[in-house]
């Protein structure tokens, strides 16, 4: 899941990889003031990182028109990181705060920051190709008092696994279960976020689904097939 793009620059021939790692790629925040967490980054690399960020709202998260828009207007900015750009010598470790300032939410709100390497210099005896690995973390601002709900229904004549909760949740795991004794795996996981649902592609029918889910914490949920 950390590696969720590359950027290639074109130099040609010997490859110089730009290294990093984040200590996390998740972090959840809520609407309270001063609410805040850092993403720890490191450069294992032998050569020095130049970095920056770039923050993204997303809109209706999970849905068909889900769109990631890049924030660049300063009236615009409910999410925070400090610093916004960095550069790591060789082995070292640099702290980035990030801070919300959204309040009294309805519903939770999701960003990703973009931790993108830019080109430094290359020193090599001959033409290179240069390959930079950016990391992408997803943020959670979420109601204070936030809750998932999962409910489980019929919907176009499949059962379906909605969240009518104000925040996200990831489904782990998912087993129908006739009895406590007589269970079996549905190939059925992911984030539903808010107003979400999964579509079970499998027959299924009487008792109920156990659920594993994710968010803060894990619980297992048990659903009757009503």
């Amino acid at each position: 899941m950390k590696n969720l793009f590359a950027v290639i620059l074109l130099f040609l021939s010997q490859q110089a990889l730009a290294a990093m790692s984040l200590d996390k790629i998740i972090v959840y925040l809520d609407d309270s003031p001063n609410a805040r967490d850092d993403i720890v980054v490191a450069n294992p690399d032998k050569e020095t990182l130049y970095l920056q960020t770039e923050i993204y709202r997303v809109d209706n998260p999970g849905l068909p028109d889900e769109k990631r828009v890049r924030v660049v207007d300063p009236k615009d900015f409910k999410l925070l990181v400090s610093p916004s750009k960095a550069v790591l010598a060789p082995g070292e470790q640099k702290r980035f705060r990030i801070m919300s300032l959204e309040r009294k939410l309805a519903q939770e709100k999701v960003y990703r920051v973009t931790f993108k390497p830019v080109v430094g210099e290359i020193k090599a005896d001959r033409t290179a190709l240069k390959i930079l690995v950016a990391y992408q973390a997803l943020i959670f601002v979420q109601p204070q008092e936030g809750s998932y709900k999962l409910t489980v229904g019929k919907q176009g004549g499949k059962w379906v696994l909605k969240n009518s909760g104000n925040i996200n949740v990831e489904i782990a795991e998912v087993q129908h279960c006739l009895s406590e004794l007589d269970c079996r795996p549905l190939a059925l996981k992911g984030r539903l976020y808010a107003g979400t649902s999964l579509s079970i592609e499998e027959n299924i029918a009487g008792g109920s689904l156990v659920v594993l889910a994710r968010g803060r914490g894990t619980e297992r949920v048990q659903l009757p097939l009503l």
